[in-house]
């Protein structure tokens, strides 16, 4: 089956157990962003008016019926948790999913430059403790590589910050990106320079962005 057909079944699964009910319906992650392999997980967003116990059990015997179940993942909400989310993470959320069924506009008013250097901020944070952390304790391979894929989230959100534009392929951020940025995004992550670059990327990010909220003070 064609992930077309897939999620065509699943959008019709989904709009009819939750019949007027679904407010987005998105795809995330490598698939959403034409960069998947045959092995990428199936990353949906599901956006319902509410959410309860018994609609998150009846969210999963559905997709529990669905073909390639095991690749399935995501993300579900309700509108109004979604709404008061940590807006630091909102800008993010927004722009990397791809709606298949209503929208996320509802999010737009939420999205200002300040809440962007929040996100910025906390990705630099977050990175920095992941790499000291694999560096002294870890030393795990898979997890350098998932530290990769953190720093491009984390510039790309910069890149948003700074000119308004979201590149959502890493072939694209990759093409604006100064030499030394685009290095630690192609160079092999388990390698000490590539690890120790990350840190202090992220370093020199946490204090830019932790003076203010302009970024730049």
């Amino acid at each position: 089956m064609t992930l077309e057909r897939w999620l065509e079944e699943y959008i019709r699964c989904v709009t009819d157990a939750f019949s007027g009910r679904v407010v987005c319906i998105g795809l995330q992650g490598s698939r959403g962003r034409d960069e998947a392999t045959s092995q990428s997980d199936i990353d949906m967003v599901l956006i319902l008016d509410t959410v309860s116990p018994a609609d998150l059990l009846q969210y999963r015997d559905l997709v529990d019926g669905l073909p390639h179940r095991e690749m399935v993942c995501g993300f579900v909400s309700g509108r109004k948790e979604l709404e008061s989310w940590e807006r630091g993470e909102l800008a993010s959320f927004y722009y990397d999913t791809r709606p298949l069924y209503g929208d996320l506009d509802f999010l737009l008013p939420h999205l200002c430059k300040e809440d962007l250097a929040r996100g910025i901020h906390a990705g630099a944070c977050a990175l920095y403790h992941s790499c000291a952390h694999n560096l002294v304790f870890d030393r795990s391979d898979e997890l350098a590589a998932q530290l990769q894929k953190s720093l491009f989230f984390t510039l790309r959100l910069r890149h948003l910050w700074e000119t308004g534009e979201f590149l959502p392929t890493r072939a694209r951020l990759l093409a604006i990106l100064p030499a030394a940025e685009a290095a630690l995004l192609t160079g092999e992550p388990a390698s000490l320079p590539v690890q120790a670059g990350m840190l202090e990327w992220a370093s020199q990010t946490i204090v830019r962005f932790g003076q203010g909220p302009s970024g730049s003070n």
